[in-house]
């Protein structure tokens, strides 16, 4: 634990000498950690959302110099792929793991759709290929797979904030989600790919939900905002009365829809969007941002 803490808190830039033994002895111990976590995470105290990462190592190592006082830190998924420097993704995603081994309960970290290619395909899916270039094979891949299977689906605040990847599930109750398999094709289809159909984007996947939906969702579940990333159009929009907002923290989005590297920092009850503390770090020092609310 000692050699988790000096890489996590002093130096993250030796994951890069991590072999690829020492990765599956990490990530061993991580999956028991994360096998006992239910696919919906409640949780009580000041909170900061982080968006899609996809493999922005340089961003996560800043995100978590910066936030590391909160109580939690929820990871909303997409933490491989489509990364900005070379072998940004397994960077990214293993000091991910080893911040998990290190604070199991600070740290929550969610499937993206990109985590969930072994249920449902999607594309581009880059981070095999680039654990066999990396390491000469495979083997790695099926272990972060593991992962993947096992880490939670959906989080939910005391402080009125629900969050997930991309979607809700239409008509769900709160006693439902607390049942959920964390591989549930179809939970997972509607958690990790659907959009609003105020988004640009069509996908091919999930299940669109629009105002009435959202609405009736978080009514029922006793929450008033929607955190969500997935949809880079959306980035730094909250639509919807108010009541969704669409964040990302990956320096290859900066310039997608409103703009920013954005986190949202939730200290406080919020009734809507526009009542979180949003940070941007798209000029390489955090600054407050103000969300276009449409």
């Amino acid at each position: 634990m000692d050699k988790i803490k000096d890489i996590v808190l002093r130096d993250p830039d030796r994951i890069a000498c991590l072999d690829e033994k020492e990765i599956e002895n990490y990530i061993d111990n991580v999956i028991p950690l994360l096998e006992r976590e239910k696919a919906l995470i409640e949780i009580d105290g000041t909170t900061v959302f982080i968006g899609d990462t996809h493999g922005d190592f340089e961003t996560t190592k800043a995100i978590v110099k910066k936030f590391l006082n909160m109580d939690h830190l929820v990871f909303l998924g997409d933490y491989i792929d489509r990364e900005p420097t070379k072998w940004g993704s397994i960077y990214n995603i293993t000091y991910l793991l080893l911040l998990k081994l290190l604070y199991h309960e600070k740290v929550i970290l969610l499937k993206g759709n990109h985590e969930c290619n072994y249920l449902i395909p999607c594309y581009p899916y880059e981070f095999e290929k680039e654990i066999i270039q990396r390491f000469g094979s495979s083997k790695l891949h099926s272990k972060y797979v593991e992962v993947f299977s096992s880490i939670p689906l959906i989080t939910l605040t005391t402080y009125n904030v629900f969050a997930a990847h991309g979607g809700i599930i239409k008509g769900a109750t709160l006693e439902q989600l607390r049942n959920i398999d964390k591989n549930d094709i179809e939970a997972v289809e509607s958690i990790v790919w659907s959009d609003p159909t105020v988004s640009l984007t069509y996908r091919g996947a999930g299940k669109p939900f629009d105002e009435k939906d959202l609405t009736s969702f978080l009514d029922e579940i006793k929450a008033h905002v929607f955190v969500r990333g997935h949809s880079y159009n959306t980035l730094g929009f909250s639509i919807y009365n108010d009541r969704c907002l669409t964040i990302f923290s990956s320096q290859r989005y900066k310039n997608m829809g409103n703009g920013g590297i954005l986190v949202a920092k939730v200290e406080k009850n919020v009734k809507y969007a526009s009542d979180i503390v949003i940070e941007d770090f798209s000029t390489g020092e955090w600054n407050k941002y103000k969300i276009i609310k449409r």
